[in-house]
């Protein structure tokens, strides 16, 4: 069937994360401090070469959040 959406694979649009590579990282620091700040995350990443911006890491950690508590 074609348009129904069955067995079609989502194609990116756009361009690629800056932020994914460091995914597993943040979530190893909040398996270890739940509680640990965005604004800590952001500091951190930064230091391990992040230069995107803050808005998609911020949203990178709301979601890691629901995972990981």
């Amino acid at each position: 069937m074609e348009g129904s959406g069955q067995g079609m694979q989502r194609r990116g649009v756009g361009r690629p994360s800056g932020v994914a590579p460091f995914a597993p990282q943040v979530t190893q620091w909040l398996r270890e401090d739940p509680a640990l700040s965005s604004l800590e995350i952001l500091r951190r990443v930064r230091l391990a070469s992040y230069r995107g911006g803050k808005s998609a890491l911020y949203e990178l950690v709301r979601r890691l959040r629901g995972r990981v508590q």
